[in-house]
């Protein structure tokens, strides 16, 4: 591998151990442990899913530790353990076309998530069968008016991935740290176990930080909350409750702005918005968001927001901070 990188150095290749130091040395690491954890976590009913939230934050103990793609791969889709759409709220007798809302959540997490994305083949329009070797994709599928919204949700939240550097010049930098940001992607903004809502804020040098928020419950959420790490007009970039993927219109819409308002108890500054239920939105910081710093607490990382974990300590004790 190391000879490969030599002569062909755009290819990259990839393992389940990486081992540059001993071992063939591949470019990145496959992180099955994520796929696993999340995939768990959206099978659970509604319900269930606080109690499962440190499945969602437990990558933020070692994502700095190696260079991460981050699959939804055949393992997870084959013998008998059915489609991503089929996983979706499967304990919970979900409908088809909530699957495929909380299917375009999940996309959104591994996109704005620290590690590339790996979609397997099928999963670009929500293939309802799982895959098998011996057969074709069902391709019709994608011409279907839900299905074709997934397929448009996946286009531009990828179109957004590739034009903020954000989302993908940091992923080897990740490790979570509060303010002066320096040098680190990946900031903790909100982490409520109890709402299912979840949200952070990627950065890279001189680039307009970018704020993903989650939603991976059955409520809507009027008029939500979320401590802001910078005051001024938030553009929303992507709402994937957007009509425009099928959705149901509820936040939000694509390109409007947000402004911040009054402070809450951790931070000086905040966002209030609604959030829908299984809904990720995309948002953009203040073009002059380097003055419009606010003051903030630390955000916990294994269930509420009130909580600071020691896994911050540990991240920065790794870094020589």
């Amino acid at each position: 591998m190391t000879l490969q990188a030599r002569a062909v150095p755009e290819h990259r290749s990839c393992n389940e151990h990486r081992n540059v130091s001993s071992g063939l040395g591949f470019d990145l690491k496959w992180d099955l442990g994520w796929m696993n954890d999340t995939l768990i976590y959206l099978e659970e009913p509604a319900w269930n899913r606080p109690s499962n939230h440190s499945k969602l934050t437990f990558r933020s103990q070692y994502m700095q530790n190696e260079r991460f793609v981050s699959p939804l791969s055949h393992d997870e889709v084959a013998n008998m353990k059915g489609s991503l759409v089929e996983k979706m709220g499967r304990k919970d007798g979900l409908g088809f076309y909530d699957k495929l809302r909380l299917l375009c959540a999940y996309y959104g997490f591994q996109a704005t998530a620290p590690g590339r994305p790996l979609l397997f083949m099928g999963q670009e329009y929500g293939q309802g069968r799982e895959w098998n070797c011996y057969q074709s994709l069902d391709w019709h599928e994608g011409e279907e008016d839900h299905r074709k919204g997934v397929c448009v949700w996946l286009a531009d939240l990828l179109g957004v991935y590739q034009h903020h550097r954000p989302l993908h010049m940091g992923d080897d930098f990740p490790q979570t740290r509060q303010f002066p940001i320096g040098s680190m992607s990946f900031e903790w903004v909100e982490n409520n176990a109890g709402a299912c809502v979840l949200a952070f804020c990627r950065h890279w040098k001189g680039e307009r930080p970018v704020m993903a928020i989650f939603n991976f419950g059955s409520q809507y959420h009027h008029g939500y909350t979320i401590g802001s790490p910078y005051w001024g007009g938030w553009q929303v970039l992507l709402n994937s409750d957007d009509r425009r993927y099928g959705g149901r219109g509820g936040g939000p819409g694509n390109s409007s702005c947000l402004w911040t308002g009054k402070a809450r108890s951790d931070c000086s500054d905040s966002l209030t918005l609604d959030i829908p239920s299984n809904s990720c939105l995309v948002l953009l910081a203040p073009e002059n968001f380097e003055d419009c710093k606010a003051v903030r607490q630390p955000v916990g990382m294994k269930g509420t927001a009130d909580t600071m974990c020691a896994d911050i300590e540990y991240c920065l004790g790794d870094i020589g901070f």
